[in-house]
């Protein structure tokens, strides 16, 4: 039986989109299953932060920048205030959810934000990631003006904040433990051995 690891995440947290890496390193070293697990940092109707380091403990240079230089992953901070809303951008996600797409989308939205730093709460700029991921651009853009997933998202959020009462992200759970903030593969790894381990003791 794999090891199951919800991960809560935002694309405007640079600490989610580093902490992807060693996630996935583990995920497929481990055969770990993993459910990703949408939030906002920032949902309406607060008022919209309008740095990155606004939400961050340290400031950038402190914090940021060498964690994604020991990691070997390009991160750029984007010079474009306010920090957008990521209600689409989620709503997006379950649309490649359904089509099997979740891990690319986010790892495409992620680039888009942190790599390219493009405004990721304009439709045109989600529908191109859809496009190159050959979802159908067309019906990605309906879905997105329609709010097709709004609810849908909202629920995700409800769940997020009153039943695993998650505060700040990135927020792992494997098993009964509760990770808040990056979370190096070592960690990732011991707690997957507890896991086990514990599963192994019920049997």
């Amino acid at each position: 039986m794999k090891a199951h690891i919800e991960f809560y995440f935002d694309f405007v947290c640079p600490l989610c989109f580093l902490a992807t890496k060693p996630l996935r390193e583990v995920i497929k070293e481990q055969k770990a299953e993993i459910e990703w697990k949408p939030f906002e940092l920032c949902p309406e109707p607060a008022q919209q932060m309008e740095q990155i380091e606004d939400f961050l403990e340290r400031p950038w240079n402190q914090s940021i920048a060498p964690l994604a230089q020991q990691l070997h992953v390009e991160i750029n901070m984007p010079d474009m205030p306010p920090v957008p809303r990521t209600h689409l951008a989620h709503e997006g996600f379950y649309f490649a959810k359904k089509h099997g797409q979740e891990i690319a989308y986010i790892d495409a939205v992620f680039k888009a934000y942190w790599e390219e730093e493009k405004d990721i709460s304009q439709i045109e700029v989600l529908a191109e990631i859809a496009d190159s991921l050959h979802l159908d651009q067309e019906i990605f853009t309906r879905i997105l003006k329609d709010r097709t997933f709004e609810q849908v998202h909202k629920d995700s959020l409800v769940h997020a904040y009153e039943d695993a009462h998650v505060t700040k992200v990135p927020t792992l759970k494997i098993g009964s433990r509760v990770f808040q903030g990056f979370a190096s593969k070592e960690t990732l790894e011991k707690a997957l051995f507890h896991e086990r381990s514990a599963k192994d003791r019920e049997k």
